[in-house]
């Protein structure tokens, strides 16, 4: 990837990552955590409903020419996310806690507002 594609690419994840934010916000979700970094991963998004903790990838694409946001979400990603996500739980004592894989999907095709889709439980430590 050059580097002005990757700039955009950067610009078009953090522009994601604050429509995510402000959606979960809006929904009365409690943001814990954004961007939230270990030396092996990182998870975009951290949330507290109720009880639970979810734990949110936020994947966009500004063209459906290589697929919906969400299918770039591969078997590995999923392993790194719930890796970070096992490391946060322990690391902040919510090992008792329920908790919740979701991903929002944000397709920002053509001029108009972006299509936001929120898709929870996509996946699970079983997997």
């Amino acid at each position: 990837m050059n580097a002005r594609r990757h700039c955009y690419a950067k610009e078009l994840g953090e522009k994601a990552e604050g429509l995510a934010e402000a959606f979960f916000k809006e929904k009365g979700y409690n943001v814990l955590e954004r961007n939230y970094r270990v030396r092996w991963g990182e998870i975009d998004l951290i949330l507290e409903d109720r009880s639970r903790i979810i734990f949110v990838e936020v994947k966009s694409r500004q063209s459906p020419k290589y697929g919906q946001p969400q299918e770039a979400i591969t078997y590995h990603k999923r392993r790194q996310i719930i890796r970070v996500a096992k490391w946060y739980l322990q690391k902040k004592g919510y090992l008792d806690r329920e908790i919740r894989f979701d991903v929002l999907a944000i397709r920002f095709y053509g001029t108009g507002k972006p299509a936001i889709e929120h898709i929870p439980w996509a996946f699970d430590t079983e997997e």
